[in-house]
């Protein structure tokens, strides 16, 4: 799998006669190596730690940089030989050499956190022994720390920067295979968590009730399916009733409650092998009220119009113009909207370039997973969510999710 992102990346750099790019970010570091790291991915203050370098010329082979606590799990899950471990805080020798009185503490003990001077002689020593001291080199520019290009640019003075946040955005929004099996599997377990979230309603729950309600029932599926053994977590945003809100930190004791007539929006992801799905769905309880009903209606419209247009070769912006005509033409000719949906991936923000946008031009490509959407959040009708994941096909286009869209009564 990791070859063919490899040699990817690696024709991107030679057709920008660059000499290497240095995975930086999160999704970057797992796209290139197919290594989570824990310590990256998690905490903040780690970012700029973990690093993966990618020789343009074949010959070289890839490296990456990362603590000793995670560095045997990368080389297995990475495949990578040069594998430059730096020293954490965290105590690893085997209890049996602790316990020899013989034996020595390890040199230079343990760093409070990390050793900054440390992880720059290991990237030093890669860059040096593949030349690359004076190189011009790719990396996610956009998001590296001004802390990291100075410390390099001290022991690297030669060296030159090139941005390619666009190019990895680029390369990630056509996906492999193992790819969309993975974002096929998040669909499953996201639609799991609705449909068990909307059974058994009563009155008086709020957003939070049914955010944890979709994330009991995402778990349960995970847990009953052998296939779902990549699952690690979901996110929502809830909204019950007059609230447009994301749910989040909402007062249960004088927030929106469920009600007769309240609509109940979906708009969740499950994470799965890394990637990050993205859809929703909206419910009315016991009733629908008629200005929810017409609104809906035509949002469903126009989510059905942007997905007519949806095939290889068709820019973005014709998706965009297809919804925003629609919900104008449908008797709210004010409505404006960003944009109408977005690529998904591995980012930890789940919308990922290139997004069907107004001014878009990039033709949609077979193997690209689109998230469509036609929202809207209106405190007087409750928000309103239709979204789906779809795969771009040879000749059209595959919608993943399942649940109907229709403005469905529960409760």
């Amino acid at each position: 799998m990791r070859t063919q992102i490899i040699g990817a990346v690696r024709k991107r750099l030679q057709d920008r006669g660059l000499d290497a790019y240095i995975a930086y970010t999160p999704s970057n570091v797992f796209y290139t190596t197919g290594f989570q790291s824990f310590f990256l991915m998690e905490w903040w203050r780690m970012l700029g730690t973990v690093l993966a370098v990618i020789p343009a010329d074949p010959a070289q082979p890839p490296a990456l940089v990362v603590s000793d606590f995670e560095a045997v799990q990368a080389r297995e899950e990475s495949g990578f030989d040069d594998v430059r471990p730096f020293r954490v805080w965290v105590e690893l020798r085997d209890a049996r050499e602790l316990a020899d009185p013989s034996a020595a503490p390890a040199p230079g003990g343990r760093p409070a956190q990390y050793d900054i001077a440390e992880q720059d002689a290991l990237l030093r020593s890669v860059l040096a022994d593949r030349d690359l001291l004076s190189a011009r080199i790719g990396t996610d520019l956009r998001y590296v720390l001004h802390d990291t290009v100075r410390r390099v640019a001290a022991f690297a003075p030669q060296l030159t920067w090139e941005d390619m946040t666009e190019d990895l955005y680029g390369l990630r929004s056509v996906k492999y295979d193992f790819e969309i099996e993975r974002l096929r599997r998040a669909t499953e377990l996201s639609e799991a968590g609705m449909s068990f979230a909307v059974r058994d309603l009563r009155p008086g729950l709020t957003a939070l009730d049914l955010r944890n309600r979709y994330q009991q029932g995402v778990l349960a599926a995970a847990m009953a399916d052998p296939r779902y053994a990549g699952y690690s977590d979901q996110w929502m945003l809830p909204a019950v009733g007059p609230s447009t809100g994301t749910g989040a930190g909402a007062d249960p004791e004088t927030g929106p409650v469920l009600a007769d007539g309240a609509l109940i929006k979906f708009d969740c992801g499950v994470t799965v092998g890394g990637y990050r799905g993205d859809g929703g769905r909206t419910f009315a309880y016991r009733t629908v009220q008629p200005a929810a009903r017409r609104l809906h209606d035509v949002l469903l419209g126009a989510h059905r119009e942007a997905l007519s247009v949806i095939r290889p070769g068709v820019a973005a912006r014709e998706v965009f113009q297809a919804a925003q005509r629609h919900i104008r033409a449908g008797g709210y000719p004010s409505f404006t909207r960003g944009h109408y949906g977005h690529s998904v991936g591995i980012d930890t923000f789940h919308e990922e370039p290139p997004y069907l946008s107004a001014d878009e031009e990039r033709p949609l490509l077979p193997g690209m997973v689109l998230a469509v959407e036609t929202p809207s959040y209106s405190s007087d009708t409750g928000a309103i969510m239709i979204e789906d994941l779809l795969l771009v096909t040879d000749d059209g286009h595959e919608v993943l999710h399942r649940l109907p869209h229709e403005l469905t009564v529960v409760g």
